[in-house]
């Protein structure tokens, strides 16, 4: 099969590291010849919709919620069902449900972000229920493939994601100088305030880390349902002047890159792309062991510590903050780091699962 005809199918297409991950395995296969559709099912979170090239990727706006609703589930089955594509391949637990139950529909692909048990009970119990739809299984990260039931887990496929080079070496030319002063130490968050991300976790690490004497700044880039709530504990522990809250960016790429280290503080992770993208930018990092996290990160380009543990976290921040020749080591180690898998290889990889299954391979 010389092109491939691909329907990809997201919740939606917001600033986030999953819907990141969607729009640029869209524009690598439309690269490599694939003819590439686009279907969002909450269409009024969309404001990664303009990195896509519509004139490229055609975009399906269904109309939907988060819970995709009825009528996006019904616009969903039809294009599933559509003559029009070799591969349907999925990327949610909700949007995975609904295409594995529509009937004499292509073959589905469906890819996990974040370990099973990560999911709310009936959400899991549903993939569960529905997974043997799937033609083939992706899971980003051995850590979600073990995540799954035996019988799933064994036929899974990994497939890490990949960093875009061309974006990571321009975001490093436009930063020409840190973006604060003289003395602090700027450590950057890129995670969404909800449970997984445990942004308490974090907050609390950052007064431990200041009571050591650390001269530590964070900015937490990211919203969601508990900033409020997160701006507020900030204030309770005296750290309000220290902790900056800005919005999702599309620059995020930028904001690694003029900081010092990259935190993350989750329960659960996939594989977090913004640790990824901190080591290729040379960026150290400070993170919990985690998802992908402990294969990506070693004493050699940061530190791992265990999750739910600010004290362990806030040693780890105050250990590289007190140190500018340990940062500077850790960084250029991170940008000697040559195992990161491409966009290239990321999309060739798909494409090759998405041919033997439009062959009758795959099972």
């Amino acid at each position: 099969m010389s092109a491939c005809r691909v329907l990809l199918v997201t919740k939606g297409l917001d600033i986030g590291g999953i819907e990141r991950m969607v729009v640029d395995l869209a524009k690598g296969l439309a690269r490599e010849g694939a003819t590439v559709h686009v279907a969002v099912v909450n269409d009024g979170r969309d404001r990664l919709l303009g990195q896509l090239d519509q004139s490229v990727v055609t975009v399906h706006r269904l109309g939907g919620s988060d819970r995709i609703g009825w009528r996006a589930g019904w616009r969903l089955a039809r294009l599933v069902r559509s003559s029009g594509f070799d591969v349907v391949h999925v990327h949610g637990p909700l949007p995975s449900i609904a295409a594995r139950l529509v009937p004499g529909g292509r073959p589905v692909v469906t890819t996990s972000h974040t370990p099973l048990g990560a999911l709310r009970r009936p959400t899991r119990l549903a993939w569960r229920l529905t997974a043997r739809g799937d033609a083939a299984t992706i899971a980003v990260s051995a850590a979600v493939a073990a995540s799954m039931p035996a019988r799933v887990s064994a036929r899974t496929i990994v497939i890490p994601h990949g960093l875009d080079a061309e974006a990571i070496a321009a975001a490093r030319r436009r930063v020409a100088e840190r973006p604060h002063g003289d003395g602090e130490v700027l450590a950057v968050a890129v995670a969404s305030h909800r449970d997984a991300k445990n942004y308490p976790n974090l907050l609390h690490a950052v007064r431990a880390a200041r009571d050591r004497g650390a001269p530590l700044r964070l900015i937490a880039v990211g919203d969601g349902p508990d900033l409020e709530r997160h701006q507020e504990l900030a204030r309770e522990l005296g750290i309000g002047q220290a902790v900056v809250f800005h919005p999702p960016t599309v620059d995020v790429l930028e904001v690694i890159a003029g900081a010092d280290v990259l935190v993350g503080a989750s329960d659960y992770e996939g594989q977090p792309l913004v640790v990824m993208e901190a080591l290729a930018l040379g960026v150290p990092v400070v993170a919990t062991a985690v998802g992908r996290v402990p294969e990506l990160v070693n004493p050699s380009v940061g530190r791992v510590v265990p999750p739910g543990d600010p004290e362990a976290l806030g040693t780890a921040l105050a250990e590289l903050a007190a140190d500018p020749d340990l940062r500077a080591s850790l960084a250029a180690n991170a940008r000697r780091r040559a195992d990161a898998w491409t966009l290239h290889d990321v999309a060739s990889a798909h494409l090759a699962l998405y041919r033997r299954l439009a062959a009758g391979g795959v099972s």
